[in-house]
């Protein structure tokens, strides 16, 4: 068989360019159009099977509608939809699309158009021809297997893609402890895709992440994985920690044309925050994560590819946010650096040791199962820690206060399995790295409302705000077969509801200023207005999922979010509204109802910025206004959009069009209120 050349999808960076502002992607016009969609080429051919992920909004792609796409003002496209979710109306929520691109020279774009159309009964790809045009077999130490032999039962258990133009199933084996350096809590999870222009693409992953079973720990072996006679990965592993993962994705074409989603769409659908598409993004920011793409350890495998290892490391991080900075840059500008970094950090997102899979029941461990274990090394012996604990030297300090979410993004851009499965895992660790007591997972609380699965009782704020927005976002992304979808939607559900039956107690206590959500601070006495922002962005978007339980909990957080830049006349300065931190709790342990008070609190105590900003030189008001903009976006009132104005006019620092193009971590606005320019209307 001829040899062929073997590429990582989509990594054509050296012969990138430097960036220019993308063009605007329109709005769709036609009846049952739905998107627009841009492809970039790297001189691919016609034919090029192009696989991706795309949210649809409700009633978009109705049950029982097909998909169809189309050059902008010009020819059919073939194209596959795969649908692993839906609303509750039965419409289309997430898919895996396949799409048949037309010849691109390289640097070149060209729009597509997706619309609903008739559901056509379209031939499933030949499998039989297309794997006996292929081979595919994959080396572990001393164990081998050939991974086209298990391809057509995979194929018939649960397939991820099924259609004409891509047929794609998981293998997934335990591996012999002969194989991995004497330990059995090893596991082969590949992903195997046969497409419709001849290619085969393999994601392989290494998975040292069973637990709650004897004789797993560190795994140490070679690897080999062998396409079409060509070598596509070679490995040597000395050493991977147990609950950790590594893999890559290879094939036997180069990358056909890379896909630009509409950011805007996305936010609409309520898939993502909405990020604003006019300041632009410096091209210094994406000379850095190009070049750090291309560098020579970024391709090491367990390395942590820029993530920030100690995430106990506080300050500005870039990595900690409704996304990361990469993936908002990937999504307000499409370009192949950013995606390129932040799809590469997804992919290391598996070495963090936080990847617990329950092998008796195969699957990511659920936490009303294991109802009293604590993943902490206080945790001591099961039941109430792990058979293993994590290893004290890995590198990483996982801490969920200060944990980014490193998949979501790119699972929902790019619909690689393997990326899903790192954002269910870091899920589950969210409610496992939590101290079970005082109740039990799975047991009723005071409130009448499930709280074994808490992760805001007796945590920090920014604690709770980002192990909701991973609980948050897995359940979304999950399929409506996956196993795991359940305790993910109990658990998100359950704290939403916790929250919202807490409120009536907590707005008798807070008085007029009313809205934050009480928490562990590590100071005595007060408030941090900014981590209830951090907490008002993982709101924002349930709510904008349509979580009643957490539009509830956001509506009454606009108290506090939008009222501290509302009290100048009752006391309080609106320039507080972005401190580091105010005043809360007075004379003998009580709390301050009264604006007035909190006002006064926090000048005495040397807190206040007065009429000017000292006390607020962080990303503090950036985190404010984006909490504003999340506020004018979801409940559309007019007390919060006239609190994002004022702020956006205030003068406070960092929160300029300037300063979001050099900082888009958090650059989030309004509906229809771009920060340069005017946006476009579409239709709904």
């Amino acid at each position: 068989m001829k040899r062929r050349v073997l590429l990582a999808a989509g990594l054509a960076l050296p012969r990138l360019a430097a960036a220019q502002s993308p063009p605007a992607i329109a709005c769709v016009e036609r009846p049952g159009d739905i998107v627009r969609l841009m492809l970039e080429g790297f001189g691919t051919p016609a034919g090029r099977i192009a696989v991706f992920g795309q949210a649809f909004r409700p009633g978009a792609l109705p049950s029982g509608r097909g998909l169809a796409a189309r050059i902008d003002g010009g020819a059919a496209l073939p194209v596959q939809v795969d649908i692993n979710s839906r609303h509750p109306d039965g419409s289309a929520r997430l898919a895996v699309i396949a799409l048949s691109c037309p010849a691109l020279p390289a640097r070149a774009t060209a729009t597509v158009v997706l619309a609903a159309a008739a559901q056509a009964d379209a031939p499933v790809l030949d499998v039989a021809a297309a794997l006996a045009a292929h081979r595919a077999e994959i080396q572990v130490g001393n164990w081998r297997m050939d991974l086209l032999a298990q391809f057509q039962a995979a194929l018939a258990a649960r397939p991820w893609q099924r259609g004409p133009l891509a047929v794609q199933a998981r293998i997934a084996t335990a591996l012999p402890p002969a194989a991995v350096g004497g330990v059995a809590s090893v596991r082969l999870v590949a992903d195997v895709s046969l497409r419709a222009d001849g290619s085969l693409w393999v994601d392989a992953w290494l998975r040292n992440d069973v637990a709650m079973q004897p004789n797993g720990g560190a795994a140490a072996y070679p690897l080999h994985l062998v396409l079409d006679g060509g070598d596509a990965l070679r490995a040597e592993i000395g050493r991977q920690h147990q609950y950790t993962a590594w893999g890559r994705l290879r094939g036997t074409a180069p990358a056909p044309p890379r896909i630009r989603h509409d950011a805007t769409y996305l936010a609409d659908t309520g898939a993502v925050a909405r990020y604003d598409l006019s300041a632009g993004v410096d091209e210094a920011i994406l000379r850095r994560l190009g070049d750090t793409v291309l560098a020579p350890g970024w391709a090491t495998p367990l390395g942590p590819r820029d993530i920030t290892q100690n995430m106990y490391q506080a300050g500005g991080r870039s990595d900690i946010g409704p996304a990361t900075l990469a993936q908002a840059v990937w999504l307000m500008t499409g370009d192949a650096r950013a995606a390129a970094y932040a799809e590469g950090q997804a992919e290391a997102a598996g070495s963090i040791p936080w990847h617990f899979w329950d092998g008796a029941r195969g699957g990511w461990m659920d936490p009303t199962r294991f109802r009293a274990l604590w993943t902490d090394g206080r945790g001591g012996r099961p039941p109430g820690g792990l058979a293993q604990p994590i290893a004290g030297d890995t590198g990483w300090e996982p801490d969920c206060a200060h944990q980014p979410d490193l998949c979501f993004v790119p699972f929902l851009l790019t619909g690689r399995r393997a990326l899903l499965d790192n954002l269910q895992a870091q899920a589950s660790w969210c409610v496992l790295s939590q101290w079970p007591a005082p109740t039990a997972r799975g047991a009723a609380g005071a409130t009448g409302v499930g709280e074994g699965v808490n992760v805001v009782r007796g945590n920090q704020v920014r604690g709770s705000a980002w192990s909701l927005r991973q609980l948050d976002n897995a359940g979304w992304a999950s399929p409506d077969n996956d196993p795991a979808l359940p305790w993910l939607r109990a658990a998100s559900a359950g704290n939403w509801g916790w929250l919202r039956a807490n409120l009536a107690g907590w707005s008798s206590q807070q008085g007029e200023a009313q809205g934050w959500i009480p928490g562990e601070y590590g100071t005595a006495g007060v408030l941090v207005p900014w981590q209830q922002d951090y907490f008002a962005s993982t709101a924002a978007n349930a709510a904008r999922r349509g979580d009643a339980d957490a539009r509830a909990v956001l509506e009454w957080m606009s108290g506090f979010l939008v009222g501290r830049f509302k009290a100048g006349p009752r006391g309080f300065s609106p320039n507080d509204g972005v401190a580091y931190q105010i005043a809360i709790i007075g004379d003998g342990g009580r709390v301050l109802r009264q604006w007035a008070e909190i006002g006064a609190a926090t000048r005495a105590r040397g807190l206040s910025n007065e009429t000017g900003w000292s006390k607020a030189q962080g990303n503090f008001a950036q985190l404010a206004i984006q909490s504003l903009a999340a506020l004018s976006d979801v409940l559309d009132t007019q007390d919060a959009a006239s609190a994002y104005a004022w702020l956006a006019a205030s003068g406070a620092p960092f929160i300029g069009a300037r300063d979001f193009a050099r900082d888009p971590l958090l650059n989030i606005v309004p509906r229809g209120r771009p920060r340069t320019g005017s946006a476009a209307r579409c239709r709904a």
